[in-house]
């Protein structure tokens, strides 16, 4: 059965608050959640045509809550899409009736055989949310379903593939500042001739956000790590790195996965630009 999220004010997000989703998940076993109409008009569009793409968003957590930011619930309606809030309990189920998914950012530690910093003495454990990331990208890669990721959820879709992640700033010795709350952190360097590069307008560079903890290892170590030779590719391509060497984004736009290591709802302009690609990588799928 469907149901409407709340608007959460305090949090300025919508979603559920823990006990209204525990007893909505006793009557119901296989509950969905999306806007309701008013949400809609909420966030500044017209209620969405019932054809247009539906696109899977994991929730977040905050106090007690499961919480979406309305930022990033507004770049996807604006983008065309109709969304479904996936819980952590419910995800795979939920996942069916999605056409793409977007993972958001958040702060839970990865599985541990992600990472490739040596530090043992702060081991990760699993967590029911980060065990709902690995599920819905699982599933969304078998069934070629479009996925977005972005800060965290980019981290774990490239340790999901392979990849590794450095879990602080400690491993990398960097001079930026990658957790601050500046709009524009730093400036990062995209790839010549990527899909990425063409999605942005063909920059050479551009400023962006930056508020994670962990970090992507860059490509150097990457190949080191995965014992690749000269010319064999990283299981993922890396479309932008930032001047200390850290990558900012990556995937295989071909294949419809795209990364991004800030976060693109917050940015205006050319932030829309990764949600408009996830629904036009839809659409074209429908073709």
């Amino acid at each position: 059965m469907k149901r409407s999220v709340d608007f959460l004010p305090q949090f300025n997000g919508f979603g559920l608050e823990d006990a209204k989703f525990q007893k909505i998940a006793r009557r119901d076993a296989f509950p969905s959640f999306t806007l309701s109409p008013a949400d809609y008009v909420r966030l500044g569009v017209a209620e969405p045509d019932l054809k247009a793409p539906v696109v899977g968003l994991l929730f977040g957590r905050e106090e007690g809550h499961y919480c979406s930011d309305w930022n990033y619930v507004q770049a996807l309606v604006k983008a065309g899409m109709r969304v479904m809030f996936l819980d952590f309990d419910n995800c795979r189920s939920q996942l069916t009736d999605c056409d793409a998914l977007v993972l958001p950012g958040g702060a839970f530690a990865s599985p541990e055989k992600f990472y490739t910093d040596g530090k043992t003495e702060h081991l990760s454990h699993p967590t029911k949310r980060s065990q709902a990331y690995s599920e819905c990208i699982f599933d969304a890669l078998k069934y070629k379903m479009p996925i977005l990721g972005i800060c965290a959820g980019a981290q774990m879709i490239a340790g999901a593939a392979g990849m590794k992640l450095y879990r602080s700033k400690d491993c990398c010795e960097s001079p930026l500042e990658h957790k601050t709350n500046k709009a524009e952190a730093h400036r990062i360097w995209l790839v010549k001739d990527t899909p990425f590069a063409k999605l942005m307008g063909n920059p050479q560079s551009m400023f962006v956000n930056s508020r994670h903890s962990e970090f992507l290892a860059p490509e150097r170590v990457q190949r080191e790590e995965l014992k690749l030779c000269d010319g064999d590719k990283l299981p993922l391509d890396i479309y932008a790195t930032a001047s200390d060497g850290i990558p900012e984004a990556w995937g295989d736009m071909d294949n419809g996965i795209l990364c991004v290591q800030w976060h693109p709802e917050d940015m205006k302009g050319v932030g829309e630009l990764p949600y408009r690609w996830l629904a036009d990588r839809v659409a074209a799928d429908y073709l």
